[in-house]
């Protein structure tokens, strides 16, 4: 591997560890994926941690894994951080100066921390921040203001936070599994990165990430992330509806359940205990359930208060989108136009999942980052080696003047000596 950059990325969620380990080559124009492993979670239920040990050993089967598949150690995690106790503020801030200046770097940060002021409790912690509707001197809004000149500046400013206890207890299951925690990210900000167009974000669309025990929605606009929101509603739900109508085990529901997706057969029939039951019957069951995540999504869009920024409607990602039945139940009763979407496709890993649409954004945001840094060292670089020729070539030129300065001198001495 060289002077690669290798990294590793956890998501943690309801029913699966995933970890997947990614590489971005030396100059920054090469990123694979490695290996990517997933394992039961247990432990978790709705994204809540009920008992640290057992997903403290889930972590680690998962790391492993990875280990085993590589041969070598994995000590350190890019962390994907979402559920309900995730929340999402925003306040419109605005500054003034005594005379007109040219707004800087400096500026936007102090419109950041009088919002941080104003939206961030003392046990919460920030995971990612937006700014949007920027302006100077009561002007139109700027993509960026940094460079105009004004008296005063203004913008929303969103944040998202989570609980620093949430946070904490999230790290002590890594600790346990003998790791620490590199970075944290927003796990519907990195469903996000891996799916959605430049041209979804700017129009306005709401992303949908439906897992096994919680739904995200995010909402752009403008590429603009402007609202987050989740609920403790997933896959599980549906076989907790058949566990509970049907009287059965959830290995039970699960089974059935999976045979009536492979089946589409609506008469077919099968045997659950003594009892008989259809795969329309199962379906309805579904469809029900799905009436709940149809209501969750119109209800968040409506309280957002963006119902009209959505040009490009509703994308749906997730490993739970894929029960078509699903998909097609939401797109036909929601009143958006819905799509379904699977992450990017990345060498190493060209026909991903949707519910590895986390990983591979955790991965993409992490190694942009470090893409970025290589750009900027290369312009360093650069910049330092033209002062260096600079240099050398100003020393040059001054090392040609003694000599020519010298050799003048060294013929007045001859033509003087002429006289003596």
């Amino acid at each position: 591997m060289g002077n690669n950059i290798l990294k590793f990325i956890l998501d943690i969620g309801n029913a699966k560890v995933k970890m997947l380990a990614g590489e971005l080559s030396e100059d920054g124009s090469k990123l694979r994926v490695l290996k990517y492993v997933e394992v039961k979670s247990e432990g978790i239920k709705k994204s809540v941690i009920e008992n640290p040990t057992l997903l403290s050993e889930s972590i680690k089967n998962a790391k492993i894994l990875m280990e085993e598949a590589l041969e070598m150690p994995v000590e350190k995690v890019n962390l994907g951080v979402g559920g309900t106790n995730i929340c999402s503020r925003t306040a419109n801030i605005k500054i003034s100066f005594e005379e007109e200046k040219d707004i800087t770097e400096a500026d936007l940060n102090q419109l950041y921390e009088l919002a941080k002021k104003e939206l961030k409790y003392e046990d919460e912690e920030i995971l990612k921040k937006e700014y949007y509707n920027l302006r100077v001197d009561n002007a139109g809004i700027v993509k960026n203001p940094i460079g105009l000149v004004g008296k005063e500046l203004q913008g929303d400013i969103h944040l998202v936070l989570a609980k620093i206890e949430d946070i904490n207890k999230l790290k002590e299951v890594i600790t346990r599994a003998e790791m620490e925690v590199e970075e944290l990210y927003l796990n519907a900000y990195a469903a996000s990165r891996a799916t959605l167009s430049l041209e979804d974000k700017d129009k306005g669309v709401a992303l949908i990430d439906i897992g096994e025990g919680t739904t995200d929605i995010i909402i752009y606009k403008n590429n603009k992330m402007i609202y987050v929101k989740s609920l403790s509603l997933g896959g599980m739900h549906y076989i907790s509806d058949l566990e509970y109508i049907y009287k059965i085990s959830k290995e039970e529901a699960a089974e059935i359940m999976n045979k009536a997706m492979v089946s589409k057969d609506l008469e077919e029939v099968f045997t659950i205990g003594n009892r008989k039951v259809s795969t329309k019957n199962i379906i309805d069951a579904i469809n029900a359930r799905t009436d709940d995540f149809v209501k969750f999504i119109r209800n968040t869009i409506q309280d957002s208060g963006f119902t009209g920024y959505l040009g490009k409607g509703i994308c749906l990602t997730g490993g739970v989108t894929r029960i078509d039945e699903m998909y097609d139940w939401i797109k036909g009763n929601l009143g958006y136009p819905v799509k379904r979407l699977y992450p990017i496709s990345i060498s190493g890993m060209e026909d991903p999942k949707p519910e590895m649409s986390v990983c591979i954004g955790i991965l993409i945001e992490v190694m942009e980052k470090e893409y970025n840094e290589i750009e900027q060292n290369k312009k360093i670089k650069a910049k330092e080696e033209l002062e260096q020729k600079v240099i050398e070539e100003d020393t040059e030129e001054e090392n040609n003047n003694k000599k020519v300065k010298k050799e003048k001198f060294k013929r007045i001495k001859t033509w003087f000596s002429n006289f003596i």
